[in-house]
Formats: structure tokens, C-alpha cells, sequence
């Protein structure tokens, strides 16, 4: 008798190991797999931005990284006596301009060097739904807590999701020809939208990711159909009920490196992970 579906196994057309440079943008999922790959001792940057939802916000920081001219005033205001950037996590926000500024120039500036050698390329879509200020017509990643009126929510659909990003690839691929980016949705539910809404975001988020990837340069990663056609039970979530709990995220960090790392990388990761732990041990047991 079987009483769970199990993924079946993956196969892709290449391996990740220590000498591969790994980028992770995207939603909170990012921010998990990518903490994973730099305690495990990889070259790793992750969400430099901060956390990022939706795909268009994903798109125009990664066009920024290539062309940082895009960046510019109408990306920044002034509010809750903070500078803030609408291109940003509110992590990068300051009272003081100058140190504001330097934060961002200095996010786009390791995010361009570090593109251009990057080896892979993961993008994690987390939901389908947009913020566009109203006043300067364009899709902000983060509304920094500023009145709801200001701005304007919508859905994306799927042909503005491929058509963004089959011009973002082109310009990817001309920039750094060896990369290779995984796509993945989130398993993060966003129920925030609405429990209808979350399913109509996460649908339009799988048929255009279903459109760009060519199993050539751009592939697929299942972490949204590991969480809720696996494991599917409450829980393996956190006790929000939306986010995926530890276990499930290492669970999912099983299944990514055992399909994407050979054996004598997995090996080269245990004892990282031996060191790692000795460490927090350590960091957390002073002398």
C-alpha cells in the first residue's frame, strides 16, 4: 500500500559542484535554498535585493544588474522619514541618503560582476499578483508600507510573464552565454490574496514558467509539486500554515542536491556540514 506520492526521480544536463559560481533570486524560498548552498560552503549570492515576489520585479532587477543606467530617481522616494527604493527589500532603506545610495549602488554592482561568471541561475516565482504605483506607472517589488491607494493591484497574466522574460533571456544569455538558470514556483501559499486568488496566482505562475523553459539553457525545478504533492500535510509548514516548515525545506535541499550534486560533491559537503555545525556550536557555546 502507498500512502504519499513521491516526485520521481530528476534528471538535468549538468551537475553543480564547488567550483560553480550560484545566484538564487526570488521569493523567501530563495532566501532558505540560498542560506543552504552558503552554509554548505558553495559560491553563493543570494537575493541580493532582498526578497522579490513577483516576476516582473524579478525581471527588472535582473535588467538592472546588466544595464544599472535603468536604475534611476522615480526608483527612489522619501517616506516614513526613510529614503526607500521601489526596486528593493526595505532592508536597503536609510534616513541617511548617502549611505541609501551607496547600498544600492552597491547591490547592483556585486550583482553585475557576479552575473557575469555566474554558472547557475536560480529564479523562484512566488506569486502572480502586482503593485504598480499609480503615480509613475510601474511595478514596484516592495510597497515599503506606503497608503494602498497609491497603488494599483493586478494579476499578471501569462503572455505578460513569457514575453517579459523571453526578452530578459535573450538579454541573460548575451551577457553570460554558459548560464543556466532553474526556474521554480514557490510553495509558499499566499493566501493574503485570497485562497481562490493564491490557486489562479500559482496556476499562471506554472504555465508561463512552462512556456519559457526550453530544457536547453532555461530549466525546471519542482519544489512547489515537493511540498504540495509529496509531502502535503500540514505539517511540513511552519505554524503560519503558509510557509514550508524547516523539515520541509530541508527535505526539499535533499532532493535538489542529490539531483543536481555527483557523489563526490555530496561527499565534499559532508564535511562541510560537519564544519558548519561545529561552528554554530561553537558561536553558540562561548567559552
Amino acid at each position: 500500500m502507498k500512502f504519499r506520492t513521491i516526485i520521481p526521480d530528476l534528471s538535468y544536463p549538468f551537475c553543480i559542484d564547488y567550483e560553480d559560481k550560484i545566484m538564487l533570486l526570488g521569493s523567501c524560498f530563495s532566501d532558505n535554498i540560498g542560506n543552504l548552498f552558503q552554509n554548505y560552503g558553495f559560491n553563493c549570492l543570494s537575493n541580493p535585493f532582498g526578497t522579490l515576489f513577483n516576476p516582473i520585479s524579478i525581471a527588472t532587477d535582473i535588467e538592472m544588474s546588466i544595464n544599472s543606467y535603468l536604475f534611476s530617481e522615480k526608483h527612489i522616494d522619501f517616506f516614513n522619514e526613510k529614503w526607500i527604493s521601489y526596486a528593493h527589500h526595505g532592508r536597503f532603506s536609510h534616513s541617511d541618503k548617502h549611505i541609501f545610495e551607496q547600498q544600492i549602488q552597491n547591490s547592483f554592482a556585486e550583482t553585475h560582476q557576479f552575473l557575469s561568471q555566474c554558472d547557475y541561475l536560480f529564479i523562484t516565482f512566488g506569486t502572480a499578483y502586482c503593485y504598480r504605483l499609480i503615480e509613475r506607472d510601474f511595478v514596484v517589488a516592495n510597497c515599503h508600507k506606503i497608503p494602498a491607494q497609491k497603488f494599483d493591484k493586478f494579476c499578471l497574466t501569462v503572455e505578460q510573464i513569457t514575453s517579459t522574460y523571453q526578452a530578459l533571456l535573450q538579454q541573460l544569455l548575451a551577457y553570460n552565454p554558459k548560464l543556466k538558470i532553474i526556474f521554480t514556483v514557490s510553495p509558499v501559499r499566499h493566501l493574503g490574496d485570497g485562497f481562490h486568488e493564491n490557486q489562479i496566482s500559482k496556476s499562471t505562475l506554472h504555465l508561463a514558467v512552462n512556456q519559457i523553459v526550453d530544457n536547453k539553457s532555461t530549466f525546471y525545478f519542482p519544489s512547489y509539486e515537493i511540498v504540495q504533492d509529496d509531502l502535503r500535510d500540514y505539517r511540513f509548514y511552519a505554524a503560519d500554515l503558509c510557509h514550508p516548515s524547516e523539515s520541509a525545506v530541508q527535505y526539499i535541499w535533499e532532493i535538489l542536491t542529490n539531483t543536481f550534486c555527483e557523489p563526490k560533491t555530496q561527499n565534499r559537503m559532508k564535511l562541510a556540514e560537519k564544519e558548519f555545525k561545529a561552528k554554530l556550536h561553537r558561536s553558540n557555546n562561548p567559552q
